[in-house]
């Protein structure tokens, strides 16, 4: 191989893994942690207000009992509106936002007159609009008994981006030819 097309061959490589890594990276997924309080809105509507990493309202769509031996359990679909607060000012202005599609397990114990002594939730992250459409991750829910009523903590990732459009970026710069 000669010196020139070497040069070229060398040039031509470079360019396409600088075309690859700069596709990637401007398409690749960033996790963010989140927590915070779900306070109640209309708790018979199935309606609640979402503060700290996640701001905005938050349904429930449907529900279904599995149990109710010593442990309460249950199953259902909600959905999320508002937007990652990502700047932790408690707007949604410039932050990522749309609306995020959950299921759920619930466990819970209560007493013999319907008192909640605990309960807990699972809430993977199953579909999106706006700039939660490729979103991925889990929130975890707690609720605690206290005087004023339950008070319901959550905690969990939000991974927006989409990994698989980074990869056929990548995939495709790389299959670039040079004269």
């Amino acid at each position: 191989m000669s010196a020139k097309s070497l040069f070229a061959t060398t040039c031509c490589l470079m360019a396409t893994c600088a075309t690859a890594l700069a596709l990637a990276g401007s398409a690749s997924a960033a996790t963010y942690p989140v927590s915070g309080k779900q306070i109640v809105v209309d708790e018979a509507a199935g309606t609640y207000k979402m503060n700290g990493g996640l701001v905005g309202k938050w349904e429930v769509t449907s529900f279904k009992e599995l149990g109710s031996g010593s442990i309460f359990r249950a199953k259902g679909t909600e959905r999320f509106k508002g937007c990652l607060d990502l700047r932790r000012d408690r707007s949604c202005a410039g932050d990522p936002s749309g609306t995020l599609s959950f299921t759920y397990l619930y466990w819970g114990e209560f007493e013999a007159d319907d008192t909640l002594v605990w309960g807990s939730c699972w809430h993977p992250v199953v579909g999106g609009t706006g700039d939660f459409k490729h979103a991925r991750g889990v929130l975890t829910m707690v609720d605690t008994p206290t005087a004023k009523g339950v008070s319901t903590s959550y905690t969990g990732n939000i991974t927006l981006g989409s990994p698989s459009a980074a990869r056929a970026a990548a995939s495709a710069s790389a299959t670039a030819h040079c004269g």
